[in-house]
């Protein structure tokens, strides 16, 4: 099994566009591997994409909140997708309310990183909330890497930075492991992608250019062109 979380402290930078399209592109690339997407972010874009036309009863019934209040074991959240070897559990903008009433308990982070090992799937991508909060230290933990994706600002850089410090500070707790994290450019021209390569950075090789047509397709829940998914299959393979 291998563990990716997408995380990012800026929004626009297409984090949960990154979360969806590389896990298609995972299926596409390894047919037999089965994959499950996470929500962890309360804005749920993620479950909007792949659930807009489930009730919100079978959401909420199988929302990660279930299982972070104790109600529900993680395994029995699986809702399957429109992909037969993709499956989601979902979040509901509820999450951020659960989220706080829980930042007590000490050892849920640990246990979310044991609890999601026993799952059954080749891949298991999460997307987490633009925030420094309980969710998005849930999916750090978590992984085995840590995908940041980074826009041309200033301010996206300080973002990754503190994910950078998120990372650093989860691997001092680990015992066995050791979290990787690799920024990757997103929604930005080939010029504007030159100009990041100069930051002190160590980007991965593949960029995700700012395309009208990518975004639309998560807003209208399609899959993408085979043009614009090539973008997401070489990141696939990169990191795969």
């Amino acid at each position: 099994m291998k563990i990716f979380t997408v995380s990012s402290l800026k929004g626009g930078v297409g984090k949960t566009t990154l979360s969806i399209y590389l896990a298609q592109a995972i299926a596409k690339l390894l047919p037999k591997s089965t994959i499950l997407q996470i929500d962890l972010d309360h804005n749920n874009n993620l479950t909007d994409y792949y659930l807009r036309n489930e009730s919100v009863e079978l959401i909420e019934g199988n929302s990660i909140s279930k299982y972070l209040t104790g109600v529900k074991e993680l395994g029995s959240l699986l809702i399957p997708t429109s992909f037969e070897n993709i499956f989601i559990i979902p979040a509901t903008p509820k999450l951020s309310k659960t989220a706080v009433g829980l930042s007590w308990d000490a050892g849920l982070i640990s246990r979310f990183r044991k609890h999601l090992r026993n799952l059954k799937f080749d891949y298991i991508i999460i997307d987490t909330p633009p925030a420094l909060c309980l969710e998005l230290n849930l999916g750090i933990h978590a992984a085995d890497l840590v995908i940041s994706p980074i826009g041309f600002s200033r301010w996206n850089i300080q973002g990754f930075q503190e994910i950078e410090e998120v990372v650093i500070n989860s691997n001092e707790s680990l015992e066995n492991g050791k979290i990787k994290i690799l920024p990757v450019r997103t929604m930005v021209s080939e010029k504007k992608s030159d100009k990041l390569d100069e930051l002190d950075i160590p980007f991965a090789k593949t960029f995700i250019p700012k395309i009208e047509s990518i975004a639309s397709a998560v807003d209208q829940g399609k899959q993408l062109s085979e043009k614009n998914s090539i973008y997401f299959e070489q990141l696939a393979k990169e990191i795969k």
